[in-house]
């Protein structure tokens, strides 16, 4: 799924050469890629692969779909893959491009299965984030509810269009939203943004995936080593022990 020459973006080197060597580099790029490259510009996701779309193309393809955003990984083709691929239902899904306001991208206090920190949204007066929007279908809907753990992880809730300016000039009065039911403020008095998602006007602390890991293992008492994310993904009671040390400390 990763080549290793991926793990290149990976600014501490001591924990980029310890991934590249490791036989469980594969699950160790997968949480430390989160949230996955993706197009910047609209496309459209079928059967693994992608195509772009033109400003004219969005009507067509995007009629009778819900509109979702995409915060975090659910952008970017490796997600859709994973998420998508071998399903009895259809993987065609367009995915348009823009920016929203007074937002940010951020990331939850809690750790996935697969031992990245995902993404929500957060409120930031003047701020201005690169957004994605998922078009899906009612069975692609329903679906993505299981793989986003509605309603454990996240809640599925409505939100208004108004923030959200779409680069093909398309208007969307509602789109739904997958916010994380553990929130966001770290330690309950920080928020982290991602640094992987542009942003303009920022009032958060932008983190790398590693950066986040790293503070996360120094609220533990640990030191961020490959092992210590291989045992959050391993050992689901470690990594209960560890969402709530996020939220406490």
């Amino acid at each position: 799924m990763f080549s290793i020459d991926d793990a290149q973006v990976i600014s501490d080197r001591v924990l980029r050469d310890q991934i590249e060597r490791h036989p469980r580099a594969q699950e160790l790029l997968r949480a430390f890629l989160y949230p996955y490259d993706a197009p910047d510009q609209d496309f459209l996701f079928s059967a693994g692969q992608i195509k772009s779309l033109g400003t004219d193309e969005v009507l067509s393809q995007t009629i009778g779909r819900v509109p979702v955003l995409a915060v975090g990984s659910n952008r970017a083709p490796v997600q859709l893959t994973r998420k998508f691929s071998h399903q009895n239902i259809s993987d065609t899904i367009p995915v348009t491009l823009g920016w929203m306001m007074h937002h940010d991208i951020v990331y939850s206090t809690h750790i996935s299965g697969y031992g990245a920190v995902p993404a929500t949204l957060a409120p930031s007066p003047g701020t201005r984030v690169r957004i994605a929007v998922t078009w899906l279908d009612a069975g692609q809907l329903a679906h993505m509810h299981v793989t986003e753990s509605v309603p454990v992880q996240y809640q599925y809730v409505g939100l208004h269009g108004r923030d959200i300016e779409l680069d093909c000039g398309h208007v969307v009065d509602n789109v739904g939203l997958y916010q994380s039911s553990s929130g966001y403020l770290f330690g309950r008095e920080n928020t982290f943004a991602l640094s992987a998602i542009r942003a303009e006007n920022r009032r958060y602390q932008a983190l790398s995936q590693w950066d986040i890991m790293a503070h996360i293992a120094r609220a533990k008492g640990q030191v961020l080593r490959p092992e210590f994310v291989l045992r959050l993904i391993d050992d689901q009671d470690f990594r209960n022990a560890v969402n709530g040390c996020i939220v406490t400390r």
